[in-house]
């Protein structure tokens, strides 16, 4: 499991591609025109989402989100008509 306790903003476009396929753990810092984070804090990041989760429980999470940077859905299970 790995987290983190710097204080680096980033984009969260970063935070997505400096770790595919993990979920991510990131504290909010700004919002885009959607309402959808664009620049957090990573805090943690791991393939497990069981890790991930212990972390996000022992957190106080006002203003922070979970994401899994991967597919969700696999490809040869979408189907193109």
């Amino acid at each position: 499991m790995t987290a983190r306790t710097g204080s680096n903003i980033e984009l969260v476009s970063d935070m997505i591609n400096h770790y595919p396929d993990e979920w991510i753990f990131f504290e909010v810092i700004e919002y885009d025109q959607y309402e959808r984070p664009s620049k957090g804090i990573l805090r943690a990041h791991h393939p497990d989402r069981d890790k991930i989760h212990e972390i996000v429980m022992g957190t106080a999470r006002e203003h922070f989100a979970v994401w899994y940077t991967g597919r969700i859905v696999p490809e040869e299970y979408i189907e193109l008509r």
